[in-house]
């Protein structure tokens, strides 16, 4: 049997790494586990039980996630890479069930599990848990990073992750190893988010932070024409709002510049609403997606001077 490294990534929420080692410890398979690599941003000594098969890398030094998890797969040599943000709690089959469906087909390079809702979740919780497990036991073109099982040679066919990304750079990464051989997503097992986003306002802010790079993102990579209403949607809003404020002075662009925003929510949630993993009633769903939309186009924006510098470096 093929045996596994282990890669975390972390800064800050300590509690949280720990829930995450914890919960690789405990694989019904351990034995497969050759390291578990903490890579820290963090200076002083991280509160993690002594395991033999645990190590930390302080690296106060790295440049991005990408950079840390590079720096993390060096250090082992198994033919597996599991790759977890540092709050996430694994089931207990996690590595048995998804190192037997990388096993399944030659050409899988990539296997990752459904998520999981924590005890007590709430209403944008469980919504963006469905939102995560819309499409099941199907091969995808790209994932979060959340928990990934990749071949070695092929994360170093893809050349690593991208250290030039300080968001999105999972979906670059993933949609790298997706022309190399197929990436699945299975309900066979599952993951809890430990750090789930509990309440609109911390989507509204960490959707405007992981949209700064979206457009730089798109760089080298191909993109799907299924993506394509997510990239344009945050330009979409801008319109939507400058007709809208436009209608300061002409009374009838109001009406247009708000059918403009409404629209885009109104179909999503229409979509969402009908999916089985969903259990929210659809004025919520509308309402979160006003959210989402505008923080994407708010980080869109504040990341567009990223992608003018990048291309002046060109």
């Amino acid at each position: 049997m093929d045996t596994v490294d282990f890669v975390i990534p972390h800064m800050g929420r300590p509690e949280m790494l720990q829930e995450t080692v914890r919960s690789i410890l405990a694989q019904t398979h351990i034995e497969r586990i050759e390291s578990i690599t903490v890579v820290t941003k963090n200076e002083h000594r991280l509160p993690l039980a002594e395991h033999d098969k645990v190590n930390v890398l302080y690296a106060p030094d790295a440049t991005s996630i990408s950079d840390q998890r590079n720096r993390g797969v060096e250090i082992g040599r198994a033919p597996l890479i599991a790759f977890l943000d540092a709050d996430i709690g694994l089931a207990e089959d996690w590595l048995e069930v998804c190192a037997d469906l990388l096993a399944e087909k030659n050409d899988r390079v990539l296997v990752s599990a459904m998520q999981k809702n924590s005890n007590n979740a709430g209403r944008v919780e469980r919504l963006r848990t469905a939102l995560s497990n819309v499409t099941l036991d199907v091969p995808v073109q790209f994932l979060p990073g959340r928990n990934l099982l990749v071949r070695r040679s092929a994360h170093e066919q893809a050349g690593g992750f991208p250290e030039h990304l300080q968001t999105c750079e999972d979906y670059f990464y993933t949609e790298q190893l997706s022309r190399l051989g197929e990436l699945y997503y299975t309900s066979r097992t599952h993951y809890v988010h430990l750090g789930e986003d509990k309440t609109l306002w911390q989507t509204f802010t960490k959707e405007i932070w992981r949209s700064e790079y979206n457009l730089v993102s798109l760089a080298g990579r191909t993109v799907p024409l299924r993506e394509w209403p997510s990239i344009l949607l945050p330009f979409w809003m801008v319109l939507g709002f400058a007709v809208l404020f436009a209608g300061i002075y002409a009374r009838p662009l109001l009406a247009a510049g708000a059918i403009i925003l409404i629209v885009p929510a109104c179909l999503y949630s229409a979509r969402l609403y009908t999916k089985p993993s969903n259990d929210q009633a659809l004025p919520f769903l509308f309402t979160f997606y006003e959210v989402y939309f505008v923080a994407r186009a708010v980080g869109t924006l504040k990341g567009t001077p990223l992608l003018l510098k990048r291309k002046l470096r060109e």
